[in-house]
């Protein structure tokens, strides 16, 4: 059974019944061109738009748990993320917790272990470069434990490396027994690291299958308007506009 099922769900003029399911242990990438309705379908399923449709969390529907249940069971990760304040690492982590109302130190040091940021626990997070911040932001949403962890772009702007690393931490947060939904952009990233693809255009889902099912020529060249070349033998897979 799928741990998260999400049917008919739709945002006025923006969404238009999306049905697709995410399972314990997987990460579901979500790809398309620009406007394609990604960062809309993860804002609905929090709640953050409106919507109409359905939504069940391990076979139970998402608008019988109360507004912290859900904070506890769903978390969003925005792919614009800017402090207002000059906080320090370990209090943004420490956030992560609100929905929990405690600071429990020994998650709190899981998961900046797991983000590779222990280190700088102490540093002001205007202090530190891009991919710091990208994984400070990760570990604060990873400290709420999740059930199931949206992440909208967060590879965005960062460079290879960095990429590898954050990628490889949501990997492994799946793997721990929750669910982890990504949209990304990168498609060649997406075929390395991601368990299955849902493909989105204008809003809708054209298809929600293995990397291989989704990523093939003939199914991404109408979708993104241009010639798509897809080698996914090559160790990392090959996706290249033309």
């Amino acid at each position: 059974m799928a741990l998260m099922s999400i049917d008919n769900l739709s945002v006025q003029q923006r969404l238009f019944d999306a049905c697709l399911d995410i399972h314990e242990g997987e990460v579901l990438g979500l790809i398309g061109p620009n406007g394609a309705g990604k960062s809309t379908l993860l804002n609905a399923i929090t709640g953050l738009l409106p919507r109409s449709g359905r939504i069940s969390l391990g076979g139970q529907n998402l608008e019988q748990l109360g507004s912290l249940q859900r904070a506890r069971q769903i978390a969003l990760q925005p792919q614009f993320i800017e402090s207002v304040w000059a906080l320090s690492v370990h209090d943004i982590v420490s956030m992560g917790r609100l929905p929990w109302g405690d600071s429990d130190q020994s998650i709190i040091r899981q998961v900046m272990e797991q983000a590779n940021i222990s280190e700088f626990a102490a540093r002001h997070v205007d202090e530190l470069s891009g991919g710091e911040r990208a994984r400070v932001w990760l570990a604060r949403v990873l400290a709420n434990q999740p059930r199931v962890l949206l992440v909208d772009e967060p590879v965005a702007n960062l460079d290879i490396h960095y990429q590898q690393e954050v990628m490889q931490i949501l990997v492994d947060y799946a793997r721990a027994g929750h669910a982890v939904m990504i949209a990304i952009h990168d498609l060649s990233l997406a075929a390395r690291y991601c368990d299955r693809l849902c493909l989105m255009d204008n809003g809708r889902v054209v298809k929600t299958d293995s990397i291989g099912a989704v990523l093939s020529s003939e199914i991404l060249t109408p979708v993104f308007n241009v010639e798509v070349y897809v080698d996914l033998e090559n160790q990392p897979p090959v996706v290249l506009a033309q």
